[in-house]
């Protein structure tokens, strides 16, 4: 049996914890492509890379991106891209200590990477930056049965 989809396995994850909850609607957080209209934060996930001697035993790399749109859409008086910064941080804080977490035929635990780190993506145009921060975990998944 192959590795289960390891992004799928982080936003399974992410969409059972309250404190991501309650900064970003499970509807929004995705293995897919950005919503075509971005009111409030987003994430996005990606697997850049999977490593292992074992194909048993993998250390899928899940990159998780946070996007926020400028202030005058989202509103509030905290900075986009802190918002961004502080959702991309616990994110990654949550992920860094899951240990022997469940997902389809496997199991696997958590570690923080790297991030967050922060950009501006101006391919929707000048007037609609999305403020984005990203940061990486590697996780270390077992499959359960042969």
């Amino acid at each position: 049996m192959p590795i289960p989809f390891a992004p799928g396995a982080v936003r399974a994850f992410l969409v059972d914890q309250p404190k991501i909850l309650d900064l970003v609607p499970a509807e929004r957080i995705t293995t897919r492509e950005l919503p075509d209209e971005i009111t409030g934060p987003c994430i996005t996930l990606r697997g850049p890379g999977n490593v292992g001697a074992d194909p048993m035993l993998r250390r899928p790399m899940v990159q998780v991106d946070v996007w926020t749109p400028k202030i005058e859409i989202l509103g509030g008086t905290t900075d986009p891209e802190e918002v961004s910064w502080n959702v991309a941080a616990l994110a990654g804080e949550l992920l860094g200590r899951a240990r022997t977490v469940r997902f389809r035929d496997s199991a696997w635990s958590g570690r923080w990477v790297d991030g967050p780190i922060t950009m501006v993506d101006n391919t929707r145009g000048n007037n609609f930056p999305l403020f984005r921060a990203a940061c990486r975990v590697e996780l270390k998944m077992r499959t359960l049965s042969a």
